[in-house]
């Protein structure tokens, strides 16, 4: 079941597009709707899900190494999205993007400490070969070379098995434990420019959280 557009929202309410659009996002944090670039809202259930979500904002890069890393790309190569990598995606299928796959590396180790797939959205394909001499953030570089503002940063971390094609990249076996960080770099009207998928075996990884309590 889709919801109507937010024009007729507007209309229905007699509320402001801006009001319309807060308490739509406040639905999506609900778990209660999904909403996706380029495909009508869907309607998911009539009450929030009885499931915890833990959530909370950060500043800064969402991840730091133990020590200097940087980046190595192993290929850039255009691809459009069919439905299985739009489902991994949290996009459309569909959608054409330019691929920069690379690994992570530290210091002191010969082992990469992950593999990232990197999805810039196709009109922003040109900053591509940049990215490979570019030692920040590729978000950064983004903003730097295009009009996109990136107002929002989501990140979903789950467990799975190295895939069998990254293993030998990553020094492990096939099926040895991993996670799976997926990030999607929203602009304020909530569309992904940029989306990372990123493969960390479990023997290179620690994922740690500090929560202050505030005055």
């Amino acid at each position: 079941m889709h919801c109507p557009s937010e024009a007729l929202l507007c209309e229905r309410f007699q509320a402001s597009r801006s009001t319309v659009r807060a308490a739509m996002a406040e639905l999506q944090r609900l778990g209660m709707i999904e909403r996706k670039q380029g495909a009508p809202t869907r309607i998911l259930s009539s009450e929030p899900p009885t499931t915890y979500v833990h959530s909370m904002s950060v500043t800064g890069d969402l991840m730091q190494f133990a020590g200097p890393s940087w980046r190595e790309v192993q290929e850039i190569v255009p691809l459009v999205a069919d439905e299985q990598l739009a489902q991994r995606l949290g996009d459309r299928p569909g959608r054409r993007w330019v691929l920069i796959r690379q690994t992570r590396n530290i210091e002191q180790q010969s082992a990469p400490v992950g593999w990232t797939d990197i999805y810039l959205s196709e009109e922003y394909g040109q900053i591509a070969e940049k990215v490979k001499n570019y030692p920040g953030l590729i978000y950064v570089l983004l903003e730097d070379e295009t009009n996109v503002i990136i107002h929002e940063i989501e990140q979903s971390i789950k467990a799975v098995p190295v895939p069998e094609d990254l293993a030998s990249a990553l020094q492990v076996a096939a099926g040895d434990h991993a996670l799976e960080l997926r990030r999607q770099y929203r602009d304020a009207s909530n569309n992904s420019h940029m989306i990372t998928l990123s493969i960390l075996p479990a023997k290179h990884y620690t994922y740690e959280i500090t929560l202050r309590r505030q005055a």
